[in-house]
């Protein structure tokens, strides 16, 4: 009961915050312009509005930002107590490592799945609202939106918040979680890239990127316009084999926080 109760609280915290809901509409917005610009795409090409590879290309480009709009979540959930002086109340209740930091870290979770899906519902809008060219959208594919929020927006949001709650339940403070932003969108994604393109080595290049970002953009030069209507790029082999990877990664930076955390006296 006490891990629930922990997810509860935190999460109810944090869902009254005014900037969660700016991140949500931050990320709608974006996601609504991008779903536009795909239909002028439409207009120009033959892939349509609604295909699985725009779908993903939206999810991706929201991912980016929101990994850097996202950190306050985690980083609020994870040093919170530390910032405000609490700790010494909170650390002395009789509550396990693995209830204070697994409820933390599921209630930021949580949440920032919530404040992704503001895409796929920007994307639908966009795309179904009375007036729109229906030659340019094509059939509604459930699908190609269930797989990018799945197996694009969840792993990313799981991967992410992970690094960021780690850098700051471990250090005591918020902003540390910025740091693990900057090193996801900046170090690791620029890095897949050029081991891609300068190293010539495709396969780790896909791997190493956190976001699927890269792998997702990479399909616009192999992919025909008729796969991009049909086929789900987001269930591809080495999408999978990518958010299968940064899940581990993540499970991993969160045991070895759970070892490394300690009740005791903290600087804020």
């Amino acid at each position: 009961m006490k891990f629930r109760g922990i997810v509860h609280f935190e999460f109810l915290y944090q869902a009254r915050r005014v900037r969660t809901w700016v991140y949500f509409a931050v990320l709608f917005f974006v996601a609504y312009l991008l779903t536009k610009n795909s239909l002028n795409d439409a207009r120009e090409g033959n892939v349509l509005a609604n295909s699985p590879y725009s779908v993903a290309v939206i999810t991706v480009i929201c991912n980016l930002l929101w990994t850097l709009i996202s950190t306050p979540v985690a980083g609020s959930a994870a040093a919170r107590d530390v910032q405000t002086r609490m700790y010494p109340l909170i650390y002395t209740t009789p509550i396990s490592k693995a209830d204070y930091l697994g409820g933390r870290f599921l209630a930021a979770f949580l949440l920032n799945a919530l404040v992704l899906l503001a895409v796929p519902l920007a994307n639908l809008i966009a795309l179904y609202l009375p007036g729109a060219e229906h030659d340019l959208v094509g059939p509604l594919r459930p699908a190609a939106h269930l797989s990018a929020y799945g197996a694009l927006a969840l792993p990313t949001a799981f991967a992410v918040t992970a690094v960021q709650f780690s850098l700051a339940a471990l250090n005591g403070r918020a902003v540390v979680s910025y740091l693990g932003s900057v090193f996801l969108f900046v170090t690791v994604s620029i890095g897949a890239g050029a081991v891609i393109n300068l190293l010539h080595m495709p396969t780790v290049g896909k791997l190493l990127d956190p976001l699927g970002y890269v792998s997702v953009i990479g399909l616009s030069r192999t992919l025909t316009p008729i796969e991009k209507n049909s086929v789900l790029v987001a269930l591809g082999s080495s999408l999978l084999a990518n958010r299968a990877l940064w899940v581990c990664l993540a499970l991993a930076i969160l045991l070895f926080t759970h070892v490394r955390f300690r009740f005791d006296h903290r600087a804020a």
